[in-house]
């Protein structure tokens, strides 16, 4: 009875005052973002979409002004983030049906604590238009930050055969790159379109890789890489210190003879008698550490693949201190449905023997500094009020995160009642 009565005054609040600028959760078990950081109770105070204060172990706090929300019993955490999406790749061609989905599909992502999202390339007007809307606050939707995509020009030949009118390779958002391309220029027009990284993709050598890094770095944009880039491997884009590699799975063709890998040859190799080179990896992994590089590792969507191995990438690299995020690379329902971020991050503590406080900073503090936010992923003074309020413990039942009482999206509540 006394959650249904919570569950009904926060709906009242989400109707009466989305509007309402300031609010202040009190008696609440924070969850900070921070995995070191204990869980301890306070009160946080919003106002205009950012946390202005926390007050911790104080009953008698002021609250004149305030919008109150006893949070007794219950726990706050940061907005959760998936670090590897794609929005924008499907059929585009009717922009009212395509644009019907994608809202319907990010309002069930925000309705399940999904506060930020990194896309991982797509067609950059269509998502540009889209975070312009999110941040106009024209739309309930996470916060849309993502990638250019950089590939070779043999790659974008493979993907333009047969279609006359594909103009991939050729916009700022999908690169071709060859010995003649101005990196500078390209990297400019991609920051231009809106792109806060720059992804690193396929058919790229080593020495390319790092001309686009480093012109990256100097324009201020993120490298998000692929962990084999073919032929570039593994181990030269952890040299590069780019800012995440994508896909446990993709780590192990580091092992593979040569100095260059062939990606027909490389994918066979591991569907047949692949054994995973444990030795081998750990250096390649203490690379990626001492350069500060993220790994981005998809490891659901390997299970799924029956690429399990990529389990133990993911176990090693934990161990070895290689920081991590959550990123599912996977489809999403476009309305009411279970999310595959909850997939991943069950898949990283059954399957990877990550603990829960580790992935709930993996899916929040992480995402977030991968994206080179530095205003979100944790529950500190300062920080966009972007919040989940939660009836269970995370740090011991993970899917709570996911069937939040209460979204606090730059300060504005969203109550989840449908789900």
């Amino acid at each position: 009875m006394k959650r249904k009565h919570l569950l009904l005054a926060l709906a009242c609040l989400a109707i009466m005052h989305k509007a309402q600028s300031q609010t202040l959760l009190k008696n609440a078990t924070i969850i900070n973002g921070d995995a070191t950081i204990q869980p301890r109770k306070g009160a946080i105070y919003i106002n205009n979409g950012k946390i202005t204060n926390i007050v911790y172990g104080k009953k008698n706090i002021p609250t004149k002004g305030y919008k109150v929300i006893d949070c007794d019993g219950k726990y706050v955490t940061p907005g959760l983030t998936d670090a590897h999406m794609h929005l924008a790749t499907g059929d585009l061609r009717n922009l009212d049906t395509a644009m019907k989905k994608t809202d319907a599909l990010l309002l069930n992502m925000l309705y399940h604590g999904i506060t930020t999202v990194r896309d991982m390339a797509g067609d950059g007007s269509y998502l540009a238009n889209y975070k312009q809307r999110i941040n106009k606050k024209e739309l309930p939707a996470p916060s849309i930050f993502y990638a250019a995509q950089f590939a070779g020009s043999h790659y974008w030949e493979l993907i333009n055969r047969g279609s006359k009118q594909s103009k991939d390779g050729n916009t700022p958002w999908y690169r071709s790159i060859d010995a003649n391309t101005n990196i500078a220029k390209a990297v400019a027009e991609a920051k231009g379109y809106g792109a806060t990284g720059i992804k690193v993709y396929n058919d790229l050598t080593k020495d390319q890789i790092a001309r686009i890094t480093t012109e990256a770095n100097k324009q201020g944009l993120k490298i998000w890489s692929h962990a084999a880039v073919f032929p570039a491997k593994p181990m030269d884009v952890a040299k590069l210190s780019v800012s995440s590699m994508s896909h446990a799975a993709d780590m192990a063709f580091d092992q593979l003879p040569g100095d260059t890998i062939e990606i027909s040859a490389a994918w066979r190799s591991v569907y047949k008698n692949f054994t995973l080179d444990t030795a081998h990896l750990v250096v390649l992994l203490q690379q990626m550490k001492a350069n500060g590089v993220f790994l981005d590792p998809t490891v659901f969507h390997a299970t799924n693949n029956k690429l399990t191995y990529a389990q133990t990438v993911v176990r090693l690299a934990h161990q070895v201190g290689v920081q991590i995020v959550v990123g599912t690379d996977w489809v999403y329902p476009e309305g009411p449905g279970e999310v595959p971020l909850e997939d991943e991050m069950k898949t990283l503590a059954n399957k990877c023997n990550l603990s829960n406080s580790y992935i709930i900073q993996a899916a929040t503090l992480n995402a977030a500094r991968v994206i080179g936010l530095k205003d979100r992923g944790q529950v500190m003074k300062g920080n966009i009020a972007d919040l989940l309020i939660v009836a269970e413990d995370p740090n011991t039942q993970l899917s709570t995160l996911f069937r939040p009482l209460l979204v606090i999206k730059e300060g504005v509540l969203h109550t989840p009642n449908k789900l």
